[in-house]
Parts: C-alpha cells; sequence; structure tokens
C-alpha cells in the first residue's frame, strides 16, 4: 500500500511540475512578449523608426510635433484597424464553417488588401512627416543608426549560417 501511494504521489509531483514548466508563459515576461499588448499592433517600420527618433536630441518642439503625427496616425488608423479586426473575425468563421467557401474568403482578402494599402499610405506619410520636422544632422545620424543596424542584422545572419553573407542591396 506505501508503494502505491508513493508512485501515484511521485506521478501526480511529476504532472503538475511538467504542466508548470509547459504553461503558456504570455502573463509572466512582459518585456518579451511586446507583441501581445494593447491597441494598435506596430508596424516594424514605424516601431524601427520611432526607436531610432528616440535616440536623437529632439528639440521640444520637435518632439511636440512627433508626438502630434503619431496622434494623427493613431485616429486615422483606428477605423482600418477595427476594419481588419472584423476581418479577421469573419475569416476566423469562414474557416470553420461547415463548406468552405472560397468566393467569400477571395472577397475578404480582397477587402484586406486595400484597408492594408490604406494604412500603408498613412504610415508612409506620417513618417514622412516626422521625418521633414528633423534637422540634417538629425537625418545624418538616422541614416548612420540604420546602416549600423543593418551591419548588425548581417553579423547575426552570419552567425546563424556560420558562413559569410553577402550585402543587402537597395532593392532586399
Amino acid at each position: 500500500m506505501k508503494k502505491l501511494m508513493i508512485t501515484t504521489m511521485t506521478a501526480i509531483l511529476l504532472m503538475t511540475s511538467g504542466l508548470a514548466l509547459a504553461q503558456d508563459d504570455f502573463y509572466g515576461d512582459r518585456e518579451r512578449n511586446q507583441g501581445h499588448k494593447r491597441g494598435m499592433p506596430a508596424m516594424p517600420v514605424v516601431a524601427q523608426v520611432m526607436r531610432a527618433v528616440r535616440h536623437l536630441d529632439l528639440s521640444d518642439e520637435q518632439k511636440s510635433a512627433v508626438k502630434e503625427i503619431m496622434q494623427g496616425l493613431r485616429e486615422e488608423t483606428r477605423p482600418i484597424m477595427g476594419e481588419m479586426k472584423a476581418n479577421h473575425v469573419l475569416l476566423r468563421d469562414l474557416i470553420k464553417a461547415e463548406t468552405y467557401d472560397e468566393v467569400a474568403v477571395a472577397e475578404l482578402a480582397e477587402a484586406e488588401g486595400k484597408l492594408a494599402a490604406e494604412r500603408l499610405v498613412f504610415t508612409s506619410r506620417a513618417l514622412s512627416d516626422i521625418y521633414a520636422q528633423l534637422t540634417d544632422e538629425q537625418r545624418e545620424e538616422l541614416e548612420t543608426m540604420a546602416a549600423e543596424r543593418r551591419e548588425r542584422m548581417n553579423e547575426r545572419r552570419q552567425q546563424r549560417k556560420g558562413g559569410v553573407e553577402k550585402e543587402p542591396t537597395a532593392d532586399s
């Protein structure tokens, strides 16, 4: 009887520790899970530019102008993001439906493409407005940071592949 209890307790202990280790760490490490925060999903180019702009020595007027531009971008893209979210829910429902409706999915894909294009236009205009706020020296520093970032990325690629990687071209 003691052996059965010990075996049962050991099995329970192993299962619970395994479950604890296998749990989803979504809520645990906020730094690592920045993609799961609320609000507008960031476009990588916007996130990169804004991270770089924060490292520039901006005047108070430039900071307020950039903040205003980003708030305008948020307001412009909010309806688009709502439509995209509704489309994602609709797509999920179409995928789970009894029969696959290819025509409806194609229409949804076309609508999603138009929304993505509209979002891209708003975003590129906002980034252009931010770039216009910068002085020549700040623009130069921004380009230097971008070049250094590309160089670091190439070094990481080389380390991962274990070989030599060619330099990216302007169209890659």
